[in-house]
């Protein structure tokens, strides 16, 4: 029995040692993360949190909104490129990138909807074209059911739209349901981990492209290390299946122009089954393929991009800007 004892002694004190090291890296990358990146954006405070977000541009509004474990520098070079003929407007989702979200406050699809609204109210933005990426697009679509006569037009690159779907890949291990888990290990070795096999996942979301090498930095690539981007993004992907429970089967109602662009080989959302999804329900939709492109089409195809959402924004039916 003393030495039972003994035994769990030793175990206890090597996890506490395990635990406080690897409390210690996460707060040493986090502290990196935070020197490298700065908001390069406006913050408005909205009921729950505050959405971090910048302009650019020019002509009719359209506003970017990015996927899991993402920010809206994840859209940096289509920015550019949309920003010739629209005013665009980059968000971070609630919880994501710069923007907060107070742990109170769920990350169902329906409140990140709601507050991306209030964000809009203040900003009186009172009608805009949408542009959602992989979970973003499903935000989208929530958009458009919450606010029909806001929302003009909404073109969905790579998006998540129903809850019947595979495990999303390496983004899989995102799905801890249990909230002081999901804490503790946000806090201690999810940071070491990713570390060690980041760039493998990294590639398979990529996949079959290359990851462009400025994509860490210029992209946002680096900061889904953060240990509150894992903590929120976590949240986010545990929430998704109820909040797309909840909208999926009233996609029927949303009027305005969708559409959908998928590559052709993505790997973390597969185009058999989230294009039907929409294009099955909506009447007034379109849906394309990029030959030979993968899940971050926004990154590597943003001249595809940009075309597919020139011409779904132009199947809408002008409204006052």
């Amino acid at each position: 029995m003393e030495r039972t004892l003994i035994y769990v002694a030793i175990f206890l004190a090597c996890l506490a040692c395990m635990l406080f090291f690897a409390w210690r890296f996460t707060r040493h990358i986090d502290s990196k993360i935070e020197r490298q990146f700065q908001p390069s954006g406006s913050f408005t405070e909205v009921e729950g949190g505050s959405i971090h977000w910048y302009k650019q541009g020019s002509g009719p509004n359209l506003i970017l909104i990015h996927g899991l474990a993402g920010s809206g520098l994840n859209f940096s070079t289509l920015t550019a490129l949309l920003a010739n003929d629209y005013t665009v407007y980059v968000i971070d989702r609630p919880g994501s990138g710069f923007s907060t979200r107070q742990p109170s406050i769920s990350a169902n699809f329906d409140v990140q909807a709601t507050m991306i609204l209030q964000w809009m109210d203040k900003l009186n933005i009172e009608n805009a074209n949408l542009v959602g990426h992989s979970m973003g697009g499903a935000i989208a679509l929530r958009l458009a059911l919450d606010a029909p006569s806001r929302i003009n037009a909404v073109s969905l690159l790579c998006p998540l739209t129903t809850p019947a779907m595979d495990p999303p890949g390496p983004l899989i291990s995102l799905y801890i349901p249990h909230d002081g888990l999901r804490s503790l290990l946000a806090n201690t070795f999810a940071t070491p981990l990713r570390v060690t096999v980041g760039k493998r996942h990294v590639n398979q979301v990529f996949y079959p492209e290359l990851v462009p090498n400025k994509f860490a930095i210029q992209g946002g690539g680096a900061y889904a290390l953060h240990s509150t981007q894992f903590f929120n993004a976590s949240c986010d992907i545990v929430a998704s299946t109820r909040s797309l429970y909840k909208q999926y089967k009233r996609y029927n109602e949303i009027t305005c122009p969708v559409g959908v662009l998928f590559g052709e080989k993505d790997k973390i959302l597969k185009p058999s089954t989230h294009t039907p999804a929409v294009t099955e329900l909506i009447e007034n939709s379109i849906s394309e393929v990029v030959a030979n492109a993968g899940h971050m089409i926004p990154v590597t195809q943003p001249d595809a991009c940009k075309a597919f959402i020139d011409k779904v924004n132009q199947m809408a039916q002008p409204k006052p800007i």
